[in-house]
């Protein structure tokens, strides 16, 4: 066998293999960070500063990518570089569009796109996660809330990949922890498109605080993730569970480092939990809490006494 593609099929059997024991907890958690994707040159160097201050490296690193941009080669080879694996969320609009494209994808217009997207994704050769379509079941990106037509697209699109043989792509099925609106119809389930065409289950969800609106209040991990966790447990046995983003708000002085260390700890305690994503980005300006680890310094140490912690070998 050729080397690079020796080295691929090993990196694919990393990520879909069981997670090591190690640490006090007697489990690894594997971990990674949302980095923006502003271009490679500016990706780099920003990647680089993050990790500098880090006791760690990452497993992953998750950036965004939309329907008017190509597989991001380079931005995934800085990540490779970095010893990480890639995990690429895609957003089914056109940035500042906003525009619902699934009946686009669904009709065929973006088949040669997608196509595209597979062929240059096998030529990378290495292990990069697919995030097709994350959070389908909240009411804030333009393909939410159409559950048969999220599946119709998802089912689709992997076969478009499937024809391309894009076998070092991981298909990452991530909706919210929380179905909004919370209706029957809407539930996490209603999206799911089949064992056959998901790889790894993930759930997103955030502490936004007691600052952040009317209807937020400060939550822990298990109030914001406990009842998805129990219907993946009950609905999706057997695939692996990644915690695709997650962050918390800051709170009181030292809220923001106890919420890492419980969240880490309340990790740890499910084992179908293999791995977990910061969304490592201040969103102020957004209208939303700074979501960043650099935030405060006890943050940013509480996130290195735990998931970042160095393994001992």
């Amino acid at each position: 066998m050729n080397p690079i593609w020796l080295w691929a099929v090993l990196g694919i059997i990393l990520v879909l293999a069981p997670a090591c024991s190690t640490s006090e907890t007697g489990r690894r958690l594997d971990w990674g960070l949302y980095q923006i994707y502003t271009g490679a040159s500016r990706f780099e160097v920003a990647l680089d500063e993050t990790l500098s201050e880090l006791d760690s490296a990452p497993q992953y690193l998750m950036f965004y990518r939309d329907l008017g941009r190509g597989f991001p080669r380079r931005g995934c080879e800085i990540i490779r570089e970095r010893g990480a694996t890639p995990i690429l969320s895609l957003e089914l609009w056109h940035w500042g569009s906003g525009a619902n494209s699934l009946p686009d994808i669904r009709s065929g217009r973006f088949d040669a796109f997608f196509r595209k997207w597979a062929r240059d994704a096998k030529a990378y050769e290495g292990p990069v996660f697919l995030r097709f379509g994350f959070e389908m079941n909240g009411d804030w990106f333009s393909w939410g809330n159409q559950p048969s037509e999220f599946i119709e697209c998802w089912r689709r699109v992997h076969g478009l990949f499937q024809d391309e043989q894009a076998n070092n792509v991981v298909w990452l099925w991530s909706p919210n922890a929380i179905s909004i609106p919370r209706e029957d119809w809407n539930a996490i389930e209603a999206y799911y498109p089949g064992d056959e065409f998901v790889d790894w289950v993930g759930l997103d969800g955030y502490n936004f605080g007691d600052n952040h609106s009317e209807w937020h209040s400060w939550e822990s991990f298990e109030d914001v993730f406990g009842p998805a966790l129990q219907t993946v447990r009950k609905e999706f046995a057997g695939k692996p569970v990644m915690i695709a983003e997650f962050g918390t708000a800051p709170g009181d002085p030292g809220d923001k480092a106890r919420w890492i260390r419980e969240t880490h700890a309340a990790m740890v305690r499910r084992p179908e939990i293999r791995a977990a994503i910061w969304f490592n980005l201040d969103k102020r300006r957004e209208g939303e809490p700074d979501w960043s680890l650099d935030s405060e310094a006890s943050a940013l140490a509480a996130f290195n006494e735990t998931f970042a912690r160095p393994i001992s070998r």
